[in-house]
């Protein structure tokens, strides 16, 4: 992407992700993690930024429980093939 995404595009995620938790622990899980990364890699100076506040403490990360359906997950793999497709 050349311009990134923007921070009202990056918020919109970011809503619908938390909206989606199914367990308290999903803002902490790797699938979830896995997504901010990417939104990160993806997005503009102010939301790289933005997405900062999200990222949480190292010691707080765990893998994936195995939820099914992983609702975080699920927007993750949805979001990359809206970006791979134009």
């Amino acid at each position: 992407m050349e311009e990134g995404l923007f921070l009202s595009n990056i918020q919109e995620y970011i809503k619908k992700t938390e909206e989606s938790f199914r367990h308290q622990e999903c803002n902490t899980c790797e699938c979830y993690l896995g997504y901010l990364t990417q939104l990160k890699i993806d997005a503009d100076q102010e939301g790289q930024q933005h997405l900062q506040e999200y990222v949480p403490d190292k010691n707080q990360i765990h893998a994936c429980p195995g939820c099914d359906p992983c609702p975080p997950g699920i927007l993750y793999s949805n979001y990359l093939r809206k970006r791979s497709s134009g």
